[in-house]
């Protein structure tokens, strides 16, 4: 017997109840106990989905990811980007920058949980970033062959930013990160 489908309105309500709580009061002061209270499902239910604070707080960041940051389809390779890492680092400036902070650190004590923020996070968002490197390559506008280096061009200097100088993510510094990007595509080395 394979038991009864999650049912996605819990995974919704879950989920809005870690962010309200993490907005409210911040990452550490968040419980498994706070979430199932603010969402009204049982500890127990919240353990079968996640099997931490954790694991909560990947699932919010992965489905903001999904559902709000874009994937632009502009026509040239510099909008698109730009578009991108703007979106990007608005969201970084608010709670979804306070979570992947929270994240990383987790990450960096476990393992099998960074395995697991790479690819359920960070490689949907690289996926994006080869979408439209892709098409830009179609346009003749990326002559450098290696997409990966270009990627870790695009999303290097903004979790260094986010883990040490979050004020620095800009639409200034997004602009200024784009145009260095677009440079370096432009050119086989």
């Amino acid at each position: 017997m394979t038991g009864r489908p999650r049912d996605p309105a819990v995974d919704d309500a879950i989920r809005q109840a870690a962010l309200d709580l993490i907005t409210e009061r911040g990452y550490r002061a968040v419980s498994m106990e706070g979430i199932a209270a603010r969402s009204g499902v049982s500890k127990q239910a919240i353990y079968r989905r996640y099997p931490s604070k954790g694991g909560v707080i990947l699932d919010v960041l992965a489905a903001y990811a999904r559902t709000r940051l874009p994937t632009p389809d502009t026509g040239d390779l510099r909008e698109d980007l730009l578009a991108l890492l703007e979106e990007t680092f608005a969201a970084q400036r608010g709670v979804p920058g306070t979570l992947n902070q929270a994240l990383a650190a987790e990450a960096t004590q476990d393992p099998a949980f960074a395995q697991r923020v790479s690819s359920e996070l960070i490689a949907p968002r690289r996926a994006a970033v080869r979408q439209i490197l892709t098409r830009a390559r179609g346009r003749g506008q990326v002559a450098h062959p290696d997409d990966e280096v270009l990627i870790d061009l695009v999303f290097g200097p903004m979790w260094y930013a986010l883990l040490f100088d979050a004020a620095k993510l800009t639409d200034a510094y997004a602009a200024a990160l784009t145009d260095a990007v677009v440079a370096v595509a432009a050119h086989a080395p």
